[in-house]
């Protein structure tokens, strides 16, 4: 069909009539194995593009290959023959002749039944048919190639760049303070300490126990203008008041029973560094209004003191608590938990990151116990089944613990703590202890799932057995 009818087969071969010519090419198609063919019908006009031929074909190796391999056709599959039939045609007639299969032995007839004619005859236009069909040179095809792994090459080092400084921004990252990661909640948190820590802004952070609030604290330090001067840390929760007062604003000799001489505040002493409040929420109501003060004044007085001093160290302050709550039922002073909290960061609990379990444990084998072969992928999974309400801290003595067990053999299963060997089973107990309905036990059980798996909705769907389309519908 991509070809130009300038010669008919009388320029190469003598036949006596055009029928002579469709023999030969029907004993062409039998003698190549396509199939048996005979004439039904013949009517041939070259002058006036006059062709109409008809004839059926026995034994079609296409029809009976389809008949193996699929069964019965809806429809006539004898492409090979048609197509050939078509071009041999064509070449006779010195016009566009194409052949049709009306019915085929893949349809269960007993015969295939082909019809011939002009492509006028048939109402289609071959020179579009020929341009739908057509090939491209080969030498445009190169090009067109060449140009797409040019795109592409561009399109790989763009995405490169884009993945370094994705890697350097969400990278499994150990820093000078213990920081371990790889979740993106840790890395968004990490990105808003190192945004505030240039500023002047007062920090609070909060959390649970044991996620690292001072380690968080030590990153803001070292990464403001004042790295270079004091980071003071002091727990609100570990004295009690009147301590806590001595300690932050110092005291003169004889303040108070057993203040035999003077004594320099926190506050004083930090100058231009930082003071780290640990556990806020721990503060009385009290000593509440004597920060505030200080605060708002950027002075304080020691105890039995007459002279005060200027402060001059960031504030930056930690609760496991939640004070809004407290604000509601009185127990912190609105005024102060605003001074204190003009930039919150909130550090998530270790069961919402369980993608940073194995760093952590990697990194607490090494600190405690360098060279050791490390720990079973079946223990590593008992410990991401944990809900760690101590969090890292309960990890680092867990592993601790592990390793005192497992001396220097790999840490197994066996070598964990009970709390934690049990806590798949407790978790188990908790979702069917009240004998649910169907419905209630499956969302418990898909909320254990995406727990366990730090919420990550594509390994819960996989886990589930369901599509994550699917998995969000169930939520929902």
């Amino acid at each position: 069909m991509g070809i130009s009818w300038a010669f008919t087969l009388n320029d190469f071969f003598d036949f006596k009539s055009e029928k002579e010519w469709l023999a030969s090419g029907i004993s062409l198609l039998e003698h190549s194995g396509l199939a048996a063919l005979r004439i039904t019908e013949f009517e041939i006009d070259r002058k006036n593009n006059i062709f109409n031929a008809g004839a059926k074909a026995f034994k079609s190796i296409q029809a009976r290959i389809w008949g193996m391999n699929y069964g019965k056709s809806k429809y006539p599959i004898c492409s090979i023959i048609s197509g050939v039939a078509s071009g041999y045609a064509s070449v006779v007639m010195g016009c566009d002749v194409l052949v049709s299969e009306i019915h085929c032995e893949a349809q269960g007839r007993s015969e295939c039944m082909f019809v011939a004619k002009t492509a006028k005859d048939w109402g289609v236009d071959a020179g579009a048919l020929r341009k739908y069909y057509d090939v491209y040179p080969l030498k445009d095809h190169i090009k067109r190639l060449q140009n797409a792994l040019t795109q592409t090459r561009q399109n790989l080092v763009k995405t490169e760049s884009e993945l370094k400084m994705l890697k350097g921004r969400y990278k499994i990252e150990t820093s000078d303070h213990g920081i371990i990661y790889k979740s993106i909640k840790m890395a968004q948190s990490l990105l808003l300490a190192e945004k505030v820590a240039p500023t002047e802004a007062n920090v609070m952070i909060l959390g649970e126990s044991g996620t690292g609030k001072e380690m968080f604290a030590k990153f803001i330090h070292d990464r403001s203008g004042r790295k270079d001067h004091p980071f003071i840390a002091i727990n609100c929760a570990a004295l009690p008041s009147n301590l806590i007062e001595s300690e932050l604003f110092g005291h003169e000799k004889g303040a108070f029973t057993g203040a035999d001489k003077n004594k320099k505040g926190l506050l004083y002493e930090a100058g231009k560094g930082t003071v780290f409040l640990d556990e806020i929420g721990e503060l009385s109501l009290n000593l509440q209004v004597k920060i505030l003060r200080a605060l708002q004044e950027r002075e304080a007085r020691p105890l039995g003191g007459v002279k005060s001093y200027k402060i001059e160290a960031r504030i930056v302050s930690a609760t496991n608590r939640d004070l809004k709550k407290q604000l509601k039922e009185k127990k912190f002073r609105e005024d102060l938990y605003y001074r204190l909290a003009v930039f919150p960061i909130t550090l998530c609990p270790l069961r919402e990151r369980k993608e940073d379990i194995l760093l952590l444990v990697k990194h607490f084998i090494q600190k405690y116990s360098a060279g050791h072969p490390g720990i079973s992928s079946e223990a590593v999974k008992l410990l991401k089944l944990h809900n760690w309400p101590g969090n890292v801290r309960e990890l680092e003595n867990t592993v601790e613990y592990a390793l005192v067990m497992a001396g220097r053999e790999t840490i197994f299963t066996d070598h964990l703590p009970m709390e934690v060997k049990e806590s798949n089973q407790d978790s188990i107990e908790r979702i069917i202890k009240d004998l649910p309905d169907l419905k209630t036990l499956e969302k418990r059980y898909i909320d254990h799932v995406l727990e366990s798996v730090g919420n990550n909705r594509t390994k819960a769907a996989a886990i589930l057995g369901m599509s994550t389309t699917t998995l969000w519908r169930r939520l929902a």
